[in-house]
């Protein structure tokens, strides 16, 4: 198993109860698929360094999580399809020296 990090931007224009939902069901998809416990940050609303699906601005979440690597594309194709989230980047968290 091995730490990861994903950082996922939702639609800007979700109320609290959708962005709840929204982030609680890709927690469910990464401990599911991933296996491993998961964490997440709500960083709120901030504006893109550059339009996403004509949006300028999007709700950021960190979610930070173990999981087999064969599982990080499970996880994306599952996440893919979900309309309110404009972007997923996932990366290895990083060893300090």
């Amino acid at each position: 198993m091995k730490d990861y990090e994903a950082m996922c931007i939702f639609k800007p224009q979700l109320d609290e109860e959708k962005l709840d939902n929204e982030i609680n069901a890709v927690e469910k998809t990464i401990k599911t698929q991933g296996k491993g416990n998961v964490t997440f940050d709500n960083w709120g609303k901030r504006t893109l360094a550059y339009p996403i699906k004509k949006f300028n601005e999007g709700i950021y979440v960190n979610y930070q999580f173990t999981a087999l690597p064969l599982s990080i594309t499970k996880i994306k194709a599952a996440v893919k399809h979900r309309t309110n989230i404009l972007r997923l980047i996932i990366f290895t968290k990083g060893r300090s020296k």
